[in-house]
Formats: C-alpha cells, structure tokens, sequence
C-alpha cells in the first residue's frame, strides 16, 4: 500500500522514453514474489499501452477502438495469474461455473500456495506447532487440511454419498480437483461435478 493513501495514478505512474514508469512510494519494502508479480504487472502493461503523441491520452492497444475497459483488464490478468507458472504438460483449466476466487483459491492448492503450518515453515515463519488447529492429529498439510482432517472428510463423505461414489480415499489434491469422479458422465456433468468439488 502507498503511504498517502489520497495519491493519484498519475503521480505515480509516468511516460518516460515510450515506457510506462512506476514510482511508487510503499508502507513496506515489496520483495520476493510480490516484486516479480508487479514487474511482470508493469511489463504486461508495457506491452499493451502506448502514448498517441497526437494527443494528451493513452491508447489501449488491446481494444480496437484503443478504450481501455476494466473489464478486459481483469480478463487478462486472471489468465495470466492461472495460468503462469502451469507445468508444460498441463495447463490449468478454470471452471465457469464457480466464482473467479474458488478457481484462484483451487489453482493456490495445486500449486502449494496455500498458507497451512507446513508451507509457512518452509517460508521460515517460526511456529508454535505444525499440527492441524482443528483436529490436532497430523500436520497440517494442504492435503491434510482440504481433504484428510476428519472436519474436512466429514463433508467429503457426504458429498461423494450424495453424487452416489466410493468415500475419498487416499486421493491428492491434484486428482481430486481435476474433476475426475472414475464415472461415466457427460461433459457438462463432469464440469458440475468439478464445480461441487471446487466449492
């Protein structure tokens, strides 16, 4: 966050030499992954506005008629964000039919970016224990905390009775939110199967 919270874009974003410049004044030093993220941000941008020198104004190279839309914008940030990082085999496919933060929040899982004690002891944050705040039997992994922690298993049950399929039994988070419920389903069920799962 800046420091003046009032601040305007235009103090803080310039156009120098046929480049957008950021100068931005933050609370706290931004590093780490946060600083790759708004470096690839800038250079996103980069690539996409260019100044008209006929006129006091951007043109937004993504639009035909160069209007920039929010709109587009975040089209193009959440293919980037879910998509970046993806393994060569497989690209992350979204679903739909659920909300843009559970396909964040599931990309997060496959990905380990999830912040249970486990991952944030890998980051160095000193922890009092790694075991799971709600059932305290194992360590709190990503697995462990969506699927194997008996609060979580309790709904998994459930939901795997409703749709009529075996209990979730030694499964990882990247086959049980791949959407595969070993049934034969056409496409569209498939993908409300995958939506249940992610939600």
């Amino acid at each position: 966050m800046d420091e003046d919270s009032n601040v305007r874009v235009q103090q803080r974003v310039s156009w120098n030499d046929r480049e957008l410049t950021c100068n931005f004044s933050w609370r706290r030093e931004v590093s780490g992954r946060a600083l790759n993220e708004l470096d690839s941000l800038i250079a996103l941008l980069n690539a996409y506005i260019k100044q008209d020198k006929t006129m006091d104004s951007w043109v937004w190279n993504l639009e035909g008629n160069g209007i920039f839309t929010t709109k587009k914008l975040a089209s193009i940030i959440n293919d980037k964000i879910l998509n970046n990082g993806s393994s060569s085999h497989e690209e992350f496919q979204k679903n739909y039919l659920v909300p843009i933060k559970v396909s964040i929040f599931i990309w997060r899982a496959l990905k380990r970016r999830i912040p249970v004690r486990t991952e944030l002891d890998k980051r160095g944050i000193d922890l009092d224990s790694a075991r799971c705040p709600l059932c305290d039997d194992d360590v709190e992994t990503i697995e462990h905390s969506l699927i194997f922690c008996r609060h979580a298993m309790d709904i998994w049950v459930r939901v795997y009775k409703w749709w009529g399929l075996d209990a979730v039994s030694n499964l990882s988070i990247n086959e049980l939110f791949r959407g595969n419920c070993n049934r034969p389903l056409s496409p569209l069920l498939l993908k409300v199967w995958q939506a249940i799962e992610w939600t």
